[in-house]
Order: C-alpha cells, then structure tokens, then sequence
C-alpha cells in the first residue's frame, strides 16, 4: 500500500504501525475534543465499543513527554481480537456518550490474488458515478448514495474526513483516498491517492468515465477462507469516448490522414458486477 500523509491534527485515523505493538496513538483532535480533562503525565479508564458493540476497557496517556494521547492497557487484547496488522487502520468517533473505535483490514496483495472459488467471493456494487472529466481531481459523491451505501462509521459531519482504504485490481495494489463530507448534499473522494489513480489509468483524457466501487466480501460460510480479511472495497471503472476526431479530407495525390481517439481501457467483467447486496466483525 502506498504511504499516504495524514495530517493526525486533523483526523480520526490512525494507521497501524510496527511501533503500535503494545500501544497506539489517539488523534490530538479528538481526544482534545472529545476526552475528559487529563493532566500531562496521567492516565484513566474509558470504555471503548467496537463495530460490533462489544466492549473494551482501555488505558488512555496524556504523555509527559508531549502534549499527544495514546492507549496503553487494554490495546494488545483489541488488536489481537480484531487481528490488526502493520497497514491496518483505526478510527476514533463518538456518538452520544459512547467512546468508538473501529478497525479496518488493508488487504495484502498475496490475500488478493489466491484464486478463490467465484461462490466464495460476492461483491456488491455500493457507487457507480460518473466522473467530471474538467475536473478529475476530485470525485462528487451526493450525500444520500454515500450514507444509503457504505459502512456506518464512513458517515460523517458535514466539515470532517476520513482516510478510505480501496483496492485496484488492475494494478493490484491498494492505496488510500480521503473521503470528505463537503457540505450538506456531497461528499468528495479527493487527496494524493485518488489524484494518483486517476493520473496513473490516464482517465483524464477520455470523454466519459463511470467509476464503480464494490464491496468485496468473503462469504464466512465457504470452505475456502482467506487469512484476516472479512471485506475490502475495490474500485475500477469504464470509459468510453464519444468525440471521435473527423477524417482530413482527401486530397489528390495524398494519403488521408486519420486520428484514433484512445481506445478505451479494458475492464474484466468483475469490475461492473451486476448489484446484488461492513462487516460487522471488523
């Protein structure tokens, strides 16, 4: 997956490191936002929920050593029930007067590329949306197809952001986009990450691109399981150029001469699957 800067001021996730072993960090925002007053140096008890309502007792440090926040007891036996790695991803919420974290699983590119029975693997569409091709630095989302269509803890205040993990199946490889709730009808999937993809798939010089996210999800029922991974979403996409260049006229004694647009970027059949129907474990 590639690096992405996250600016830990100014967000609710925290990327899983080699150095979250035995403790992780808490974003300044939301602990000064959201925590209980805590003396540089001092520690207390919350209670955290997970996705699946369970409960988890946790140590939260104002460390004396800076003014940052972490989880100190009670981490190793979340990340160990929820099986985080290096590259996964937490988020911090709150809601009423209940304390959030959620865990997220980054796909690995060996986990991706096992060739799975197709009755083991559904994938649902969750956003088809065209992109504007004026401006392809971001992706407008309406409000109602992002809360009616992806996991609850993507849900967010108009002004707020979260760091999105896709998978890209054509390069297979994952990377993160920002997801951004602009104002009161739209969200933007913007940010380094989404401004690579599109750079990278050359979808600024076609006429028309319909971007396609699927939810990826392992039936739990199939005999074939892959190691950590519940679901993952995945992006792909389809193009197609409407403004094909004219022929030159012929003249006599000459060759015409003709201009192919860019031919439109292949995409397997599993990129725009037929829709059928957040894993509540993750």
């Amino acid at each position: 997956m590639e690096d992405e800067e996250v600016d830990e001021n100014n967000s609710q996730v925290v990327v899983i490191d080699k150095y979250s072993s035995h403790s992780v960090s808490i974003p300044n925002k939301f602990a000064q936002q959201h925590l209980p007053p805590l003396a540089s140096g001092k520690s207390m008890i919350l209670e955290f929920k997970d996705f699946g309502g369970n409960k988890f007792m946790m140590e939260v440090v104002h460390s004396n050593y800076g003014d940052y926040y972490y989880i100190r007891t009670g981490w190793d036996r979340f990340k160990n029930q929820h099986k985080l790695e290096s590259g996964d991803f937490i988020y911090f919420s709150k809601k009423n007067d209940s304390y959030l974290i959620y865990s997220c699983k980054t796909p690995k590119p060996e986990e991706l590329d096992l060739q799975l029975p197709n009755e083991s693997i559904e994938r649902v569409q969750v956003l088809v949306k065209n992109l504007c091709a004026k401006d392809p630095k971001f992706l407008r989302l309406s409000k109602k197809e992002v809360e009616g269509n992806l996991d609850q803890h993507l849900i967010l205040q108009v002004g707020e952001e979260i760091i999105l993990p896709l998978h890209d199946p054509i390069r297979k490889k994952s990377f993160t986009v920002q997801l951004v709730h602009a104002d009161q009808e739209e969200y933007h999937i913007r940010g380094r990450g989404w401004e690579e993809y599109v750079a990278q798939h050359n979808l600024f010089i076609f006429d028309e691109t319909t971007i396609f996210v699927n939810k990826v999800i392992l039936d739990p029922t199939a005999e074939v399981q892959l190691v950590n991974i519940s679901y993952h979403y995945e992006i792909t996409y389809q193009t197609r150029v409407t403004n094909q260049p004219q022929k030159k006229p012929k003249l006599l004694g000459t060759t015409a001469e003709t201009s192919s647009a860019p031919a439109s970027t292949a995409v397997d059949n599993s990129s725009a699957p037929a829709s059928t129907t957040d894993d509540n474990n993750s």
